[in-house]
């Protein structure tokens, strides 16, 4: 089983998923502050309890690897390496951008095969975004007039938990922007997750740091 760990805004999330990748099990709990480091242990504890799964039966961890908050990303790093040091079980380090791409497709299917329109948007303050650029990849944007202009006429999404500031710049813009206001979970790490096992690309748990 498969544990993973979101908590690069102030989103805490938590999710099992089979190594066949079926999400058995989440928890998703936000607030206007960071409650990570009260909450994020008790949330797994239950999230186990109530799932009937116990901590030895774990085979890997994921957390998300970041850009984001350093509060949460601390936070969640500190109790990924504390659980992968004590049951001596690989950790793996996905995107919190790629899960909201993921989850752009999800909730617009048609986007599937355009998945580079999907723009995950993770709110760095003022007008800035931690984001993926048009060569997917990690950046932090100002959004602006310029911002991302190689995105032509079309459909396009902005998503995450900083895409609403965005909404009255982008109207100009030669795209047709969805704006999807969400936070990155811990279930939309699991398909990058598993590709990242496939690829046998596991972190050094004591040399692992969050972007």
């Amino acid at each position: 089983m498969i544990l993973l760990l979101e908590t690069s805004t102030l989103n805490c999330s938590i999710a099992l998923a089979t190594p066949e990748g079926e999400c058995v099990a989440r928890c998703d709990e936000s607030s206007e502050k960071h409650q990570h480091a009260e909450r994020l242990h008790l949330l797994i504890d239950e999230l186990l309890k109530a799932s009937s799964v116990r901590r030895n039966a774990l085979t890997a961890l994921a957390i998300g690897k970041g850009p984001g908050s350093f509060t949460g990303l601390r936070i969640g790093t500190s109790a990924a390496k504390g659980i992968c040091t004590g049951l001596g079980i690989p950790l793996i380090a996905p995107s919190p951008l790629r899960a909201l791409q993921h989850l752009g497709q999800l909730l617009h299917p048609h986007f599937t095969e355009t998945p580079q329109r999907i723009v995950p948007a993770i709110d760095a303050r003022r007008m800035e975004l931690y984001t993926l650029d048009e060569a997917g990849e990690v950046a932090a944007s100002v959004v602006d007039d310029s911002f991302r202009q190689d995105l032509s006429e079309g459909p396009a999404m902005l998503i995450g938990d900083g895409a609403a500031k965005c909404t009255d710049i982008l109207a100009a813009h030669p795209a047709d922007w969805i704006i999807e206001q969400c936070f990155p979970t811990a279930a939309d790490l699991i398909p990058e997750t598993l590709a990242l096992i496939q690829r046998g690309q596991m972190e050094s748990v004591s040399d692992f740091e969050p972007f």
